[in-house]
């Protein structure tokens, strides 16, 4: 009798690893957990974008439209401001581009400066894709505070704002393809607060609240838990504008 009853249970067993693997697989925790137990996940690369052709061409492009101007208002981040596309009215311009980290957002700088690009105002969006791309602490505030002052030294800005971090929805929270995890982001919005201390900038979060359900980017707002929607945007935009006005 014992073989039958050894026999059900490794059946069992099976099945059971079967379900925890499907779901594993569903929510995206086992992509998560091959990182998280990769020997090297701390030598993993970070942001390469910089080195990508179509990133080239595109920084390209903004500098032939911006060289040696001088523009009211920047706007900087990655693809959740792009996706504003130039919208936010005359004598502003939109520098944001998809996956952008503070790291690229660097290289981008340098040269928008060296084109002797200018910006009386700058609002900076960063710090999602951070927040997936496993920027250390560390790197993250030296790369916040070199960007501050490359926009105020060397961009002539007077006024700079900072928005943090967006939240993901809790599903692409779990898949590192789309997000990084909540608390990550929680972690990279408490760090950019106090950059925003520091530097002694401006920092927009409570006015971005109508996109969320607490800490979470509301279902309604996204096409796939991270990125904005036409009635995301709607928002997002209107945020900006009211900054503008004010």
């Amino acid at each position: 009798m014992k073989k039958p009853i050894a026999t059900i249970s490794l059946l069992l067993n099976v099945i059971l690893l079967t379900g925890i693997l499907g779901f594993a697989i569903k929510t995206g925790y086992l992509g998560r957990l091959f990182v998280m137990f990769n020997a090297n996940y701390m030598e993993l690369p970070t942001d390469t974008l910089s080195s990508n052709s179509w990133w080239e061409d595109e920084v390209k492009y903004q500098l032939y439209l911006t060289k040696s101007t001088q523009i009211d208002t920047c706007f900087f981040g990655d693809s959740i401001t792009s996706g504003l596309g130039n919208t936010m009215g005359k004598d502003t311009f939109n520098f944001a581009l998809s996956g952008m980290t503070t790291i690229s957002q660097l290289e981008q700088l340098k040269q928008l400066t060296g084109a002797h690009v200018k910006c009386n105002k700058a609002i900076i969006a960063l710090g999602t894709t951070d927040a997936s791309d496993r920027t250390m602490d560390g790197q993250f505030i030296d790369n916040m505070q070199q960007i501050i002052r490359l926009i105020r030294t060397k961009m002539n800005a007077q006024k700079v704002l900072l928005i943090p971090a967006f939240y993901s929805s809790v599903a692409a929270s779990h898949d590192i393809t789309l997000a990084g995890p909540l608390e990550r982001v929680e972690k990279i919005k408490a760090l950019t607060r106090q950059v925003a201390a520091t530097e002694k900038v401006l920092i927009v979060e409570k006015e971005l609240q109508p996109l969320y359900e607490g800490t979470v980017l509301k279902e309604t707002v996204t096409i796939d838990g991270v990125h904005l929607n036409a009635e995301g945007r709607k928002i997002y935009r209107g945020v900006l504008l009211k900054i503008l006005a004010g």
